[in-house]
């Protein structure tokens, strides 16, 4: 009796013959999702949305990734993903790899290596409005679809990271990220714990270990330096400034950047574009 040890041939998974307009996108919420080693006969674009995961490629090697970063592998790679926490979000994007050429050079990337790289605002924000709109049932959005391929294709450029995203700096990082988007939105900590699977307390303590101060603390400066900046450079009201950046007293605006600055409202408006505070 003859055994063969030779190692079994990774499952193929077949998708180009399917692509809509060279591009598609797959959500999961699964929990506990996993997959075996297995190929694409397309290239592969893999985007966290919450949760942490282990992508693990051809040579056994593994990284841990999470929000904040995603993964390209191309067309026959073999690869394989396990959720490390119980609930997980991402989205898949199945690419034809002649797209995924045409956008490589569109931006100027040639021969870029294959693997984990971080992801920007911009990613982050085409993802999560493409999850949204599968999950509403609205269809694939193929305009979103080709941003999003555009918008890995330019961070394709980037050199690969190395880091364990679930590392404390990643995750202060995309808090501070998360307030400057939009300052008038208020601060919900317990939502951004959830999905990074931690307790507000240990996003709090991250988040000062990075930059010395609560992420409220955070927050309440860059409103103050954002009011200030509209102060000195546009002519809108003390009240419509306070409104833009999350406040809904003017009264309250005058009293925090005297409490601050040590100077009125009036005062950096009548100093005009480049002063100091």
């Amino acid at each position: 009796m003859h055994l063969n040890n030779a190692p079994s041939t990774p499952r193929q998974s077949l998708f180009v013959e399917r692509l809509s307009h060279h591009a598609t996108m797959v959500a999961n919420t699964r929990d506990r999702y996993a997959t075996d080693t297995h190929v694409h006969d397309c290239d592969m674009l893999f985007v966290p949305l919450a949760g942490r995961f282990s992508v693990g490629d051809a040579q056994g090697e593994a990284q841990r990734l999470g929000p904040g970063h995603f993964v390209w592998f191309a067309a026959g790679s073999a690869h394989s993903t396990t959720t490390l926490t119980s609930g997980q979000t991402h989205i898949a994007v199945y690419v034809d790899p002649a797209l995924w050429a045409t956008a490589l050079q569109a931006q100027g990337v040639s021969g870029p290596p294959q693997g984990m790289r971080a992801g920007s605002t911009a990613l982050r924000a085409l993802s999560q409005r493409m999850f949204e709109s599968a999950k509403t049932g609205a269809g694939e959005n193929y305009a979103l679809c080709g941003a999003l391929v555009m918008e890995a294709a330019r961070l394709s450029g980037n050199p690969l990271s190395g880091g364990d995203p679930s590392s404390a700096l990643l995750v202060a990082e995309l808090l501070a990220e998360a307030i400057e988007s939009d300052l008038a939105e208020p601060l919900s900590l317990e939502a951004f714990a959830q999905q990074h699977r931690l307790s507000r307390r240990q996003v709090e303590r991250i988040f000062r270990a990075k930059y010395g101060v609560s992420p409220l603390a955070w927050l309440q400066r860059r409103r103050l330096e954002r009011a200030a900046y509209l102060l000195a450079h546009t002519r809108e009201s003390v009240l419509s400034i306070a409104l833009q950046v999350g406040w809904e007293s003017g009264s309250y605006l005058s009293r925090m950047l005297e409490k601050t600055w040590a100077k009125t409202a009036t005062q950096i408006r009548a100093s005009g574009p480049g002063s100091s505070l």
